[in-house]
């Protein structure tokens, strides 16, 4: 049969096309979206290889910005975000795997909120254009398909974007996840972190991506546009002066001598159906031998001891007195009348994590407590607790999943549904707490003497496991009142990283650093399997002990009097980030809208 000629037209089409180039092909995407992910993951801890966050998220911004839709920018931005989110906390699998999986594509849900903002920021675009008119038309062009990569003023609205995205992450939907900003890879370079003080950790979650904005503009435009000329200059002088600003608050000399902390840490690896590594046997003569060999070594020199979340049972007043007739709650005053007396006997304050329950149903044999906690116990200098008021704080961040289920109450049937998917620990009807009252931020008072009429005290709160990554509860704990200083003047931490077995604790280390810097206050914190010891007021780790290892370590703090505008105000420039974020948004809907139809 004689072949048939192909028409001229077709023909001619297809030799005009141009050929799709292998970056914006899928798998040239997910070449580059998975290097954007990889030179991340390496730039937080515990490999700390901050400065690859600089320019870690060019290759996704270039993906992003060569997507020619929203469903296409959406779509590689969500999954490249669960790539990442999978690839750093992917330990969270040791409690529950499938909640992991939907957890992450969950919060990869921002990214493609980001990929979106991309998109949508293309109203700014004419300022791309070349200084000669010659160019003007390709650099249009350039910036009609980029977007936002190519505007100066785009630049700038993805970093906006970007901070405003990691803000409401961390701070909505059952209190939000703060967990792998941007801004905790700089910790190895305290000096940049320093700003935080005014903007929280989001400044510098904003100062990375602007950087990897340029660059990104520079690759896809070339410096002779504006966008890049433009942004530069500003972006330097924004460099110089965190650098600068960190040098003057990290010289600053305005510490006083503070109390001597011991943090005690235990080695028990936790199961997923909450069980100890350790019986409580085992866990009290643990922390009671390793303290006590402490505290004869230092010689009187401690003024307070902390032992790490949930170390210890129920030791509420309300607890041993329903249950003092029946053998576990005659070992509940055992406990406290052990404390007490090492208390006593050594003239050391105790703060000691553990459980509370409330709420007792005495009519049933043995009693049912309906309200339990996660609680923080403290007894002074003399053993007793202060005026015997059974002195406590109760978490108040708890964690969705893993200390609770959501819509217990309110959505039973998905709740059954949440239980049935596996989406929590086992055994969750079991082991469901209760918040904190949200106004109780608990001041415990230690009183700086041995002598029980002192009426000088340190004041130091307590934030439960990884609420010192909550910056705004944090904050608040530290709020000033009327007479213009801060709430306390010691940040005290007590978690259970007993559940992981990865790189979680030294990632949550690296977010606590913040909490230091945020408020200008030295942290301690006590860390079941680690990583226990100390933060100073401008982030210096000291006397840490290892990960996954028992041992104790004691140090002299340093009090910081300095009260910060983050302090004060708290996530100032978070509201901003949304607020030009939203704006932008809207700007850009509505000039799209009025634009002229084109053929």
């Amino acid at each position: 049969m004689k072949a048939t000629a192909e028409p001229e037209f077709r023909r001619k089409g297809r030799e005009s096309a141009p050929a799709v180039p292998w970056s914006e092909r899928w798998y040239g995407r997910l070449a580059l979206l998975s290097l954007s992910v990889a030179l991340l993951t390496l730039s937080y801890a515990p490999i700390k290889q901050f400065y690859l966050a600089w320019f870690g998220l060019v290759p996704w911004l270039i993906v992003i910005a060569r997507c020619r839709s929203y469903k296409s920018a959406v779509f590689w931005g969500w999954f490249s975000g669960t790539m990442f989110f999978i690839a750093n906390m992917w330990w969270m699998a040791y409690v529950t795997a499938a909640g992991m999986v939907g957890l992450m594509a969950v919060l990869a849900g921002y990214w493609g909120l980001m990929g979106a903002a991309v998109r949508a920021f293309r109203f700014g675009v004419r300022d791309s254009s070349p200084s000669d008119s010659n160019g003007k038309d390709d650099a249009l062009k350039l910036a009609d398909r980029y977007g936002s990569c190519c505007s100066t003023g785009g630049v700038f609205l993805i970093a906006f974007a970007w901070t405003a995205l990691e803000f409401i992450r961390g701070n909505f939907i059952w209190k939000g996840l703060p967990w792998l900003y941007l801004g905790h890879t700089q910790t190895p370079i305290l000096v940049v972190c320093q700003i935080a003080d005014t903007l929280g950790v989001y400044g510098i979650s904003f100062w990375i991506v602007l950087l990897n904005a340029i660059i990104a503009a520079w690759w896809l435009g070339g410096f002779k546009y504006a966008a890049v000329r433009r942004a530069v200059p500003i972006a330097a002088g924004l460099t110089l002066f965190i650098i600068l600003y960190g040098v003057w608050r990290m010289v600053q000399t305005v510490e006083e001598p503070g109390p001597v902390v011991m943090v005690v840490q235990s080695n028990d690896p936790q199961s997923n159906t909450g069980e100890k590594g350790a019986s409580l046997e085992d866990r009290v003569l643990f922390y009671y031998q390793a303290t006590k060999a402490e505290l004869i070594r230092q010689k009187g020199r401690v003024d307070l001891v902390v032992w790490s979340e949930t170390t210890m049972p129920e030791l509420n007043l309300e607890s041993r007195q329903v249950l003092r007739g029946y053998t576990y709650g005659q070992n509940l005053e055992v406990i406290t009348k052990l404390i007490e007396d090492m208390s006593a006997t050594f003239q050391v304050g105790f703060i000691v994590g553990g459980h509370y329950a409330g709420d007792w149903n005495v009519n049933v044999e043995p009693p049912v407590s309906h309200d339990s906690r996660n609680s923080a116990y403290f007894f002074d200098r003399s053993g007793l607790k202060p005026k015997l008021s059974d002195l406590r704080y109760d978490k108040i961040h708890i964690v969705p999943f893993g200390e609770f289920l959501p819509f217990r109450q309110s959505l039973p049937g998905v709740f059954e549904l949440i239980k049935k998917w596996g989406l929590g620990p086992p055994d969750m009807d079991n082991y469901q707490l209760n918040a904190g009252d949200e106004n109780n931020l608990t001041v415990f008072p230690l009183i700086k003497t041995n002598n029980p009429q002192d009426l000088d005290t340190w004041r130091f709160v307590t934030p439960i496991c990884f609420e010192d990554i909550d910056a705004g509860l944090t904050a608040r704990m530290f709020r000033p009142g009327a007479d213009g200083q801060k709430r306390a003047d010691v940040l005290i931490n007590l978690t259970n990283d007993g559940w992981f077995k990865a790189n979680e604790n030294s990632q949550h280390l690296q977010a606590a650093t913040f909490r230091s810097i945020e408020n200008r206050v030295p942290t301690a914190r006590s860390v079941n399997t680690g990583i226990s010891g100390f933060i100073d007021s401008v982030g210096r780790t000291h006397d840490l002990v290892p990960v996954r290892t028992s041992g104790v370590s004691t140090a002299k703090l340093s009090i910081d009097s300095r009260v910060t505008f983050y302090t004060r105000f708290g996530d100032v420039f978070g509201w901003i980030c949304v607020s030009v974020t939203g704006s932008a948004w809207v700007l850009g809907m509505t000039r799209k809208r009025n634009l002229p139809a084109t053929n």
